[in-house]
């Protein structure tokens, strides 16, 4: 399988000139461990994913790491949390020895704690996601979004994806991205099967993987709603409090996203459910049965998938650059206006509107005006993301931009 350069190989190379641990954390099957094996040849590797491994790294921790010939890669680090602690002892005794281990987890919902006690100032985290749209086109441009006239002019043109659907019913996981007869049906079936055995059941302590796989597959159909507990509750007939945690676990483990209300500061009434998202549009697809791309285009989610999508994007590019989530918040008032996404860059509010048509209308930027009640914020000219293939000014000196320039 070819290997798909990875834009945030630069935040992982800045992060192991600066701390003596990197630890690497996203969801199942993202390109974590190829990417560190493929950057960093000469390291030596061990994954706690083999039992006789997993064994000694419990049972025997501190000789486990001194066997270790640094700098070393330690994948599947969230089965041995205790293992942190040993870290920490050996990154003390070695303080000034930077980018010795490079350490990878798909779970957070409980091994972030041991890194939070343990490799507080010790241990820089990188945040990885599946594949942005720009890795899959091998374009090598990466910087955030910030939809200023700047960006726009250093975006370097690209042509459009003839079916742009196909790429999210594929989704942004390497290896389906890197073989194109791989039947994508089965590759997820394949992954959910592994998601609930190894993160659900194993780490999370979930019983009941029937129940919680209906739950999943509930949950992609309120892709890119606002989050209603209690109708997710009644759905999968489950107590609230269950669906609590069971939501925890997918967000833990990058599954889903919550994108969160902007409401600083004002006495307006909004909304202050966040809505709730997948970051892989090729998991959410197959949970809600679409089987071609065809289908997903004309389904009555296509436009929540589109949206989903460029917010995934979006936030991808962000984490390619400085490894952690950008400040991104939606907005909808008492009155059902909304605007799709905001970008939060210090006092300055970028407004965005996701629409799957191919042309803007002005009308798709006239929401943007209400981020004005936001005292002490400054409100920047607006988006409007479609399928345009070009940039076209709009009213109130919002542009229209491609899905390409994102």
């Amino acid at each position: 399988m070819d290997y798909i350069p990875r834009h945030i190989i630069s935040v992982v190379a800045e992060t192991a000139r600066t701390f003596p641990v990197t630890l690497v954390t996203g969801p199942r099957q993202v390109g974590k461990t190829t990417m560190l094996c493929e950057e960093f040849p000469h390291a030596s590797y061990a994954t706690l994913d083999r039992l006789d491994v997993l064994d000694a790294a419990e049972n025997q921790p501190e000789r486990f790491l001194e066997a270790l010939e640094k700098p070393a890669i330690v994948d599947e680090v969230q089965y041995a949390p205790d293992l942190f602690r040993y870290v920490k002892i050996q990154s003390d005794a070695h303080p000034r020895a930077k980018g010795r281990l490079f350490l990878t987890g798909s779970q957070r919902y409980q091994m972030m704690q041991g890194v939070d006690e343990s490799l507080a100032g010790r241990a820089g985290i990188v945040e990885m996601l599946g594949l942005s749209l720009r890795e899959i086109r091998r374009d090598p441009f990466n910087a955030p979004f910030v939809p200023t006239a700047a960006y726009r002019e250093k975006r370097n043109p690209v042509k459009a994806d003839a079916n742009i659907w196909e790429v999210m019913l594929r989704g942004d996981l390497p290896e389906l991205n890197a073989d194109s007869a791989m039947s994508v049906t089965r590759y997820y079936d394949s992954y959910i099967e592994t998601y609930l055995r190894r993160d659900v059941r194993d780490l999370a302590h979930v019983g009941d993987l029937a129940k919680f796989n209906r739950f999943m597959g509930i949950v992609a159909q309120a892709h890119g709603q606002v989050l209603n507990k209690s109708d997710l509750a009644d759905k999968t007939d489950a107590s609230f409090q269950t669906v609590d945690r069971w939501l925890s676990v997918l967000e833990a483990s990058s599954i889903i996203y919550l994108l969160k209300p902007f409401t600083a500061s004002t006495t307006k009434r909004l909304v202050k459910s966040p809505k709730l998202y997948f970051l892989n549009s090729g998991l959410a697809a197959r949970l809600c049965g679409y089987s071609s791309a065809a289908d997903l285009e004309a389904g009555t989610q296509a436009g929540a998938f589109f949206e989903g999508f460029v917010i995934a994007e979006i936030a991808k590019s962000f984490l390619n650059t400085s490894g952690m989530m950008p400040a991104l918040y939606y907005y909808r008032d008492s009155n059902g206006r909304e605007i799709d996404l905001i970008i939060e860059q210090g006092m300055r509010l970028y407004p965005v509107e996701v629409k799957k048509a191919e042309l803007a209308r002005p009308d798709d930027a006239k929401a943007f005006h209400l981020l004005d009640i936001f005292k002490g914020y400054e409100r920047q000219p607006g988006t409007v993301i479609c399928q345009t293939r070009n940039p076209l000014p709009l009213p109130n000196d919002a542009w229209a931009l491609p899905l390409s320039y994102v």
